[in-house]
């Protein structure tokens, strides 16, 4: 083999690549040593490995192929390093229909090409993956101008379209949750319609367990396998989640928390890797599913009881006013038990019977550990503000738990979802959506940062550690519903220990014939002080201040309290004590 020539050798220096560039045998190829290449040539190369965007050349009658260290990931586990100095059509055999017309374009027009998230089914670690690529051929022309090579410019996108196709599918399961079902084939058909038309799912079936042998309800998508019977009769058996190689075999439940209503199972298809990301994906379906099935169950129980009370006397008023709270709490969950941290959520309905209003309260943890408050108010009072208070909390939990957003990025997508799901113009709301975040050095410092974002909702307020109160006031952002893809801000503020966050809906503040700055002005007044008081009495005092008698609109708080740091190198004491605020009558 020839020496290395000296531009080779400075072009390559810090490239891995480019080290088995060096030492390829390249006079083996129909471009011959490089000693002899053309400057066209060389200049193309120099530009390959001087950038850290994945790159391509390809050169020469067979279009012999050069390539960076960034393109080197293109090309998964198999295809590197035989790829270097081999023809392009036999390195991309199996997609060269989708590329092949693209490169002829190039070398017989001289005119770039231009694909957006363009699909293709490559085989490049060992099995046939769903790919999608953003890339543009352009001609390379040798030192007469003549076109004699190609040169791509990519990034991969796989990624980006398939969370954002997952994020889809997530909404239109939410859409298609039935809130009243008589069976459970009725409540899964909706759902396995929607789950069929997902490219991300093989097989999704509803097992009916009630029998000795699990018997399938409704299915679709591939042949069930032995290991997913058995699978089923395990969680029927153990009430337990499992999820294995892409299966994910979920024990659906009824209200009562002691039976197993059925067995859902969802199967990752095979065009892409299992990995962590997959495996949150089916589990957050499988876990929307369950807890909707449980939420229908309520409301159909609470619907048959109103309906039966609706049918005698009006003597009954006040227990069906007693049901209709029912109907308004069957989606609010208990919160999370967050490390050193505590929570407590109260929820109370308005005086009249007819208020049934749009007021919920949220608090979950997602998938990174941050712990996300969520506080809103749909427009209207009555059963479609309770119905649509549902859709809408159920779509700002399941995209905050898939997504991991931030609050601003959170709430732009419910927007999409609302435009997109058609939820129509009843799905109006205000509302807020705060995470705790914590960075390294935030911890090393005992202290956390809320980051919020407020959706024309009232302004946080934050009783510090010594008493005082802050209004966390902002220039709002529009409601959620009233415009599709309009920019939304993110806010922050630090958190030291014991200091406490409360959100809240306006019937803990509004009053006909008065400021609604001077209400909220009221309510931290009510709150200064209270930095000693446990979260139940942040709340009851809010309450009784605020609502001397009976309230005129039903009223939502949720309220945050940090405890001391745990050290990072001790061990984790068992989790602070969740707490859910109650008012004596």
């Amino acid at each position: 083999m020839n020496a290395e020539p000296d531009w080779l050798v400075e072009a390559t220096t810090h490239s891995d690549v480019g080290q088995l560039a060096r030492s390829h045998a390249w006079e083996d190829t129909p471009l011959g040593p490089p000693s002899g290449w053309p400057h066209a040539l060389r200049h193309a190369v120099r530009l390959c490995f001087s950038t850290r965007f994945p790159v391509m050349l390809v050169w020469g009658p067979e279009l012999t192929l050069i390539y960076n260290d960034a393109y080197r990931d293109m090309l998964g586990t198999d295809k590197h390093p035989s790829a270097l100095g081999a023809p392009v059509r036999e390195v991309w055999a199996e997609i060269w229909d989708d590329i092949g017309p693209l490169f002829d374009s190039v070398l017989t027009t001289g005119q770039a090409t231009w694909s957006q998230d363009m699909p293709l089914l490559m085989h490049r670690s060992g099995f046939d993956e769903e790919t999608y690529f953003t890339f543009s051929y352009s001609p390379l022309r040798d030192d007469e101008g003549n076109i004699a090579g190609v040169l791509d410019i990519a990034t991969e996108t796989t990624h980006e379209v398939v969370n954002q196709r997952r994020l889809v599918t997530i909404g239109e399961l939410q859409a298609a949750l039935p809130t009243t079902f008589t069976t459970l084939r009725a409540f899964a058909e909706p759902l396995v319609d929607v789950l069929a038309g997902s490219a991300d799912v093989a097989r999704a079936a509803f097992y009916d367990v009630s029998a000795a042998r699990p018997r399938p309800l409704v299915h679709t998508g591939v042949a069930p396998d032995a290991a997913e019977v058995a699978a089923v009769v395990r969680g029927a058996a153990t009430g337990q989640r499992e999820v294995g190689d892409g299966l994910v075999v979920k024990p659906l439940r009824d209200t009562s928390r002691r039976g197993i209503v059925g067995v859902m199972v969802l199967r990752a298809a095979t065009g892409r890797p299992w990995d962590d990301d997959y495996a949150r994906f089916l589990t957050g379906l499988a876990t929307t599913t369950g807890a909707a099935l449980r939420d229908a169950v309520r409301l159909r129980t609470t619907l048959d009881t109103l309906r039966q009370r609706a049918e005698r006397s009006e003597e009954e008023t006040a227990q069906a006013r007693e049901l209709a709270l029912v109907l308004q709490q069957a989606v609010m969950t208990e919160p999370p038990q967050p490390d050193d941290l505590e929570v407590a959520v109260h929820y109370q309905p308005a005086a009249l019977d007819r208020d049934i209003g749009g007021d919920w309260y949220d608090a979950f943890m997602t998938p990174g550990g941050a712990t996300t408050l969520v506080i809103g108010d749909v427009v209207g009072h009555d059963l479609t503000a309770a119905a649509t208070m549902g859709q809408l909390r159920g779509l700002v939990r399941a995209i905050g738990f898939d997504s991991d957003h931030p609050p601003a990025r959170l709430l732009e997508r419910v927007d999409a979802a609302i435009d997109g799901l058609a939820l129509g113009h009843q799905a109006v709301a205000t509302a807020v959506v705060a995470r705790i975040e914590q960075s390294p050095d935030e911890r090393a410092r005992g202290v956390r940062t809320v980051r919020w974002s407020s959706a024309g909702h009232l302004p946080p307020i934050l009783v510090r550690a010594d008493g005082a109160v802050e209004v966390l006031t902002v220039r709002n952002d529009l409601p959620l519903g009233l415009r599709p893809g309009a920019h939304r801000h993110d806010h922050t503020v630090e958190l030291c220990t014991d200091d406490t966050l409360v959100l809240y809906t306006d019937g803990l503040v509004e009053r006909r014939d008065h400021s609604l700055r001077d209400d909220i002005a009221a309510l931290a007044e009510a709150l200064h002080g209270t930095h000693q008081a446990t979260l139940d009495d942040v709340i009851r005092t809010a309450l009784v201040r605020m609502l001397p008698s009976d309230g005129e609109d039903d009223v939502a708080l949720v309220a945050l309290r940090t405890g001391p740091q745990r050290p990072a190198t001790t061990p984790a004491a068992a989790a602070p004590k969740t707490t859910t605020a109650a008012v004596a009558s």
